[in-house]
């Protein structure tokens, strides 16, 4: 421990104690001579005989020596020993063996026969006469102050440096192999690939995704289940299934699509698949159709938007004439695309000698037929027509025609409105002839805009053109490749600009698979970054180079760890942003520990490699022991969501954090010893250390980080000594003395900064301190108003790019707002139990299928309790029937069963399964043969059976939200559901009170919540180790109660600039908050542990400056690595990756704010100055009592 600072004259000062310190302890230990201070004396005099003596080996030399050492005046002038005789003779006698023990004995009892200095420093010579912290530390190891003072042992952490420090080579070369063969064997044999197909990406193992998990096995395997023999159900119960979100593909590798699901014998046949498609294109019925929107036909769309379509008072239309010709000329030059590269469906159509595309289903289609005053034909009418060509068309449009056709458009938006609830998949097809209302024969309201109904006048500022193209996954790739090579025609122009996607978004699938790697590339670029920051602050190409091996070496042995231990198999793209978090957290770590070293050399420079290896080592181990453990903890509290892709992210960064310190602590530390070495012994090589060749010659202080044991000479000690004794006379000595501390020492540009920095801050604490709050305050009423978002739709790519306008943009058409409008379907299950028995953590190992042995439909009282259950449920606002025909499963068996009873002639299933029966309830004996037998006869899917007994029963029925709903909307609407079911499970008969409900949106729902709680409760767990963290490393109340109130700014501030670049607090936006709070406390602690390094009464200004000057450079460093890794991820292109920069650059600005700013005017203005007393007068009560 420190001592408390000194105040008598007659002590000696720092600079001239710690040579002689230092030169007592070197010449014991060292087993290299010492030069004395008056280099003319010969090495000769300095060097042992064998006989462990030398021929002046007499006490007169060395009391000769103490005279001089003790015989310092008030004035701090030494009036004897003017030569260097003495001084020369006692390092000769110290050396031999006979000397030692009584020269240590009797220099410290000379040196130490002092008076007790008061505990707090007064002028500008006790500021600089205080020891510092590794002399302090070094006295204390290697060479006690007071003789009854025991030399104290060292730690382990102290052994440990000590030993590294002795073989160095060998510690890194045994660390580098060990780390190069874990890391070959992971990549190698850990079967290392990246997910880059946004699977995973649901929650699993909660109650409402096993509910969903186990109805959409159901769902997915219906068919089989229905028509399939005993097989189907022993491989679902028994084989755990793929990942559902994968699709069916055929042995060639193209989509497989069953043309007749209800027909058992139905095989996969492209050929014939394709067939009919041609035949249904070629007839005009494909116009319209539900084969036409269906995302599972993957037809290309092209989505157009006018140029002021985002106004809140648009002028521009899509129905004018220019914009009409622009649609017409685009669409014609891209069915040309199409038709070259054989894309599209081809007819045959008149006038033409070779089969054509047709034309896309869009405006310009039906203003051509409303020319041609051809509405009621087929659409095929017009395949292949010049007869309205894109000039003529534009000349025809007169405003007279434009207003006669706008009339007619909103007549066929009316009628699509009115008949919306017939069709659930927002493309209201209108088969039923109404010239009057709509002259189309098939009408869908993909053409115009949510808006346009209610619009005055009536404007077009959205539209879109459905093109009839094949759906096999080699005519996709050919298609998104003409597309990014812009030969599609996006007439990008006034009044019209559009983008292409196709009906189930395989385009912006593709593209963002595809920009993972070149996203990835940009990781070169902050690996650069790094480098340069790294060689700039080290002066040092062979440290740089280890600091970059163990930034490089973290990766693969995470993934070792993450795949042989963990058991991790899945390795989503979200795994690397931890490339950019290791390059930006990993440099932190190498310049915390050089600078620890750094500053333990420029302390001791006499000190061996080994001495300093003990001292610096385990202090600059633990400091980032602290920030280390506080990010990881930040990560791996994340890892509570139950979605794959998000703890396998925090996992794995934990995991790389992990072994960035591993790294740090077995490469760079060894380097550290050997880089020390190599300078000790006068190494000039500039792959070592570059820094000599940019001193001045004429600045004989300026080697410190070069150590010399004959660095300092006599004349140099007398004239620092007698700087120390003149008298500073200024109305404030304190700001004189702070301002000219440490002035002997020649600083580095940063501590000159910073010493001016301190010096300002300290004259105007107070107010900063004042504007710090009501900086605080405010940032605190601006994060308030950040809101959840009003979609749970999430974007993998940023708003400017084409793919993710052809989202947003079909959000606005009329389609989509009837989609939206009808909700989606809620299927409520009898027979199975929520349940999800895959691997959690992997997409592509899912569920097996769990019955409820439980269910048993054939008793009256269950029968007679499912045949009221839907009368009852869609007497509920929040539940209506999917359609206006629907019919439970139950109802309609006894609907059937009432017909079949008063037929003459009764179908022959009834006749032989059924005895007679009349209606529900059926006799429990016969029950399940008349129902299973009803259900074949009208292939009533969800009714399905297993040897005869039914298994499992479903109703549909449809809520009022959609996944994209408000967060809100959607609990709302699920809560309602999960009450209404909770009361009917009460009254039910046990045999069938197992119901439960689900959705896909309902699954969506929950895995925003999920996502939420989690960022909640990982916020907290970080919040919570940073506090303890803090708490350890400073062991105080109030330093802790400093780092939260500035951790607090940090969070407050960087949210309120979020809230004012217009985010909301999504899931992803919750995950990183949570994440980067770990972050967030990194520089805090370091303040607050430098803070803490001098024990006793320290005044606080003194240690308020200490804590800055001392880890202030390092902090910056680490400060503009993290921020150039942020600059770098905000070029990516993957909304996460930049979501992430952003949330990082305006940490880290932040942070540094927090804790030059807010931190250190709080100490400077009401820091402790016994900053561990609290806690140590508790311990010792503890003790006491225990």
């Amino acid at each position: 421990r420190l001592q408390a600072p000194t105040t008598s004259t007659k002590n000696l000062s720092r600079e001239e104690e710690e040579p002689s310190t230092r030169r007592i302890y070197s010449t014991m230990t060292s087993s290299e001579p010492i030069v004395p201070l008056n280099e003319d004396v010969p090495d000769a005099i300095s060097s042992r005989s064998d006989k462990g003596t030398d021929g002046d080996g007499d006490g007169a030399s060395f009391n000769s020596f103490l005279n001089f050492v003790s015989s310092k005046s008030d004035d701090g002038k030494s009036d004897a020993g003017s030569d260097t005789g003495s001084y020369n003779s006692f390092l000769r006698f110290i050396q031999t063996d006979a000397g030692k023990e009584d020269s240590i004995r009797v220099v410290k009892s000379t040196i130490n026969n002092r008076e007790t200095p008061p505990s707090q420093p007064t002028n500008k010579k006790q500021l600089n006469s205080r020891p510092s912290f590794y002399s302090a530390n070094f006295s204390e190891h290697f060479f006690p102050v007071h003789d009854d003072t025991p030399r104290k042992k060292l730690s382990l952490a102290s052994r440990y440096g000590a030993a590294m420090a002795r073989r160095p080579a060998t510690h890194l070369l045994v660390a580098l192999v060990i780390a190069i063969v874990l890391s070959f064997l992971g990549l190698k044999f850990g079967k290392f690939e990246v997910a880059v197909d946004n699977s995973g990406w649901w929650s699993r193992g909660t109650t409402i995704s096993n509910r969903a998990t186990q109805e959409l096995v159901v769902g997915l395997n219906r068919k089989d289940l229905f028509y399939g023999g005993d097989d189907e159900w022993v491989e679902l119960q028994t084989v755990t299934q793929p990942n559902w979100q994968s699709e069916d593909e055929s042995e060639d590798g193209e989509e497989c699509v069953r043309t007749n699901p209800s027909d058992p014998a139905d095989i996969c046949d492209k050929d014939q698949v394709d067939n009919s498609t041609l035949q249904q294109v070629c007839s005009g019925e494909w116009y319209g159709s539900r084969e036409m929107v269906k995302g599972g036909e993957k037809n290309l769309v092209g989505v157009w938007k006018t140029i002021d379509a985002e106004s809140s008072n648009p002028t521009r239309s899509a129905l004018e004439a220019d914009a009409m010709y622009d649609l017409c000329v685009a669409e014609k030059n891209t069915l040309e695309v199409l038709q070259k590269e054989d894309l599209c469906y081809k007819c045959s159509t008149a006038g033409n000698e070779e089969d054509s595309c047709i034309e896309p289903y869009s405006l310009v289609l039906m203003a051509r037929l409303f020319l041609a005053d051809n509405y009621t034909a087929s659409y095929s009418s017009t395949l292949g027509s010049e007869s309205f060509a894109c000039d003529d068309l534009r000349t025809s449009w007169t405003a007279t025609i434009q207003k006669d056709f706008t009339s007619m458009l909103q007549n066929c938006v009316a009628w699509a409105i009115a008949f919306s609830g017939d069709d659930k998949n927002a493309t209201t097809a209108l088969v039923e002839n109404d010239v009057n209302m709509c002259p189309y024969s098939q009408f869908l309201p993909t053409v115009v805009d949510e808006l346009f109904p209610s619009a005055n006048p009536p404007v077009v500022r959205y539209t879109s053109s459905f093109y009839a193209t094949k759906s096999n996954d080699e005519t996709i790739d050919q298609m998104y490749s003409a597309d990014q090579n812009n030969d599609f025609d996006r007439s990008d122009d006034d009044p019209l600009s559009g983008v292409y996607d196709t009906t189930n978004t395989a385009f912006y699938d593709i593209y963002s698979d595809s920009i993972v790697g070149r996203d990835m590339s940009l990781a070169v670029g902050s690996a650069g970054v790094t480098f340069i920051a790294m060689m700039i602050h080290t002066k040092s190409p062979f440290l740089t180079l280890m600091g970059l091996l163990q930034i490089l070496l973290s990766f693969p042995l995470a993934y070792f760890v993450y795949y042989f231990i963990g058991g991790l198999v899945f390795f989503p793209f979200l795994n690397f942003i931890g490339i950019f978090v290791v390059f930006a957290l990993g440099a932190d770590d190498v310049f915390v520990a050089v600078d620890k070293w750094k500053n333990a050399r420029h302390e001791l420079p006499s000190g061996t490699t080994e001495q300093i290896a003990a001292l610096a080592l385990p202090d600059a181990a633990y400091a980032m022991l602290l920030t280390s453990t506080t990010t990881a903890v930040a990560f791996f509290g994340t890892a509570l969501c139950p979605v794959a892709p998000i703890v396998a992210f925090a996992v794995f960064c934990g995991l790389l954090i992990i072994f960035d310190y591993l790294m740090n602590i077995f490469l760079v530390f060894p380097a550290l010893c050997l880089y020390d070495t190599w300078l000790l012994r006068g190494s000039k090589n500039p792959c070592i250390n570059f820094e000599w060749c940019c001193k001045r010659n004429e600045d004989p202080d300026s080697e410190a980080t070069t150590p010399h044991v004959n660095e300092t000479d006599k004349e140099t000690i007398k004239e620092r000594i007698s700087s120390d004794d003149e008298e500073i006379q200024d109305d404030d000595p304190d700001a004189e003395e702070r301002h000219k501390e440490l002035e002997e020492e020649k600083h580095a540009l940063i501590h000159r900064l910073l010493d001016g920095y301190y010096n300002f801050i300290h004259k105007f604490r107070w107010y900063v301190l004042g504007l710090s709050l009501a900086g605080s305050i405010v940032c605190a009423v601006i994060a308030s108003k950040l809101t959840l978002p009003v979609s749970s739709e999430v974007s993998i790519l940023p708003d400017s790019n084409n793919y993710q306008k052809h989202r947003v943009w079909s959000q606005q058409l009329l389609s989509t707002m009837l989609a939206k409008g009808e909700g989606s379907e809620v299927v409520i299950s009898w027979g199975i139990l929520p349940a999800d028995t895959g691997d959690h953590l992997n997409p592509d190992s899912w569920t097996k299928l769990v019955l409820d042995d439980t269910f048993n439909p054939r008793t009256d009282s269950a029968q007679t309790y499912l045949l009221g259950f839907c009368d009852r449920l869609f007497a509920n606002d929040f539940a209506s029937a999917v359609s206006p025909d629907y019919v439970c499963p139950i109802n309609a068996f006894d609907q059937w069963l009432k017909v079949q009873s008063a037929a003459e002639t009764p179908q022959v299933s009834y006749a032989q399964n059924c005895n007679g029966a009349s209606s529900v309830p059926v006799p429990s004996d016969i029950f399940e043969d008349c129902i299973i037998s009803w259900s074949k006869s009208v292939n009533e899917t969800y009714v399905l059976e297993e040897n005869n007994s039914v298994k499992i029963m479903q109703v549909r029925t449809r809520s009022n939200v959609l996944f994209d709903s408000p967060f809100s909307d959607l609990k709302e609407e699920y809560d309602a559901y999960e009450a209404w079911l909770a009361s009917e499970r009460e009254t039910a008969p046990a045999e069938v009170n197992g119901m439960f409900h689900s959705s896909l949106d309902f699954w969506w729902y929950d895995t925003n919540g999920q996502m939420l709680q989690t960022a909640y409760g990982a916020a907290a767990i970080a919040l919570a180790c940073a506090a303890v963290i803090v708490f350890i490393s400073s062991r105080s109340f109030i330093l802790t109660l400093f780092a939260a109130l500035s951790i607090g700014y940090v969070l407050v501030a960087a949210t309120a600039c979020l809230v004012g670049l217009g985010w909301e607090l999504g899931f992803l936006e919750s995950i990183l908050f949570a994440i980067l709070i770990g972050i967030s406390c990194d520089f805090v602690i370091h303040f607050g542990h430098a803070y803490t390094m001098y024990s006793g009464d320290v005044n606080r200004h003194y240690r308020s400056h200490f804590s800055l000057t001392h880890m202030g450079p390092s902090v910056l460093a680490a400060a503009f690595t993290t921020f150039c890794a942020a600059i770098v991820m905000i070029f990516t292109e993957i909304t996460f990756f930049q979501k992430f920069a952003v949330i990082l650059f305006m940490t880290i600005v932040h942070s540094v704010i927090g804790s030059f700013v807010v931190f250190v005017v709080l100490c400077d203005c009401i820091g402790p100055s016994e900053p561990t007393k609290t806690y140590d007068s508790i311990k010792t009560k503890l003790k006491q009592c225990f």
